[in-house]
């Protein structure tokens, strides 16, 4: 016995999801789409935490992993925080740590020691033109 395809309330028979009705080569047009809206979210990274595109562009990746939610969606709420003032709390907390990382590496380089004195370094004794070998 074949299957026969069921429709349910409201489906039609062969409807196909948004994905599916678009056409092959509207693929190429929503990835470029999708790089400038990153390319935004980026540029909205860079003013927040005054850092270069590559560190901006890192920063997203880690929302990104640190969320759960996929990169180009990250940089499309982003994007939209703009314009809104809305952005998701828990979206925000990862970004804001994210900046807060990047801004204070974990280990910052110590400064270097200063050099200790000669030991057979001459100073000027307080009134005295002249240096005198110290003892």
């Amino acid at each position: 016995m074949s299957q026969l395809p069921t429709q349910g309330p409201g489906e039609q028979l062969g409807a196909r999801t948004e994905h599916e009705q678009m056409p092959q080569a509207a693929q190429p047009q929503r990835d470029a789409v999708r790089q400038v809206v990153v390319e935004h979210a980026t540029g909205v990274v860079m003013a927040l935490g005054r850092f270069d595109a590559g560190r901006a562009g890192t920063v997203l990746s880690e929302v990104s992993h640190r969320t759960g939610v996929t990169m180009s969606r990250v940089a499309e709420l982003v994007t939209d925080w703009v314009t809104t003032g809305e952005l998701n709390l828990g979206l925000r907390i990862a970004l804001e740590e994210a900046i807060r990382d990047h801004r204070h590496p974990v280990h910052p380089v110590p400064a270097p020691a200063p050099a200790p004195a000669p030991a057979d370094e001459t100073k000027l004794r307080d009134g005295e033109d002249r240096a005198v070998p110290q003892a």
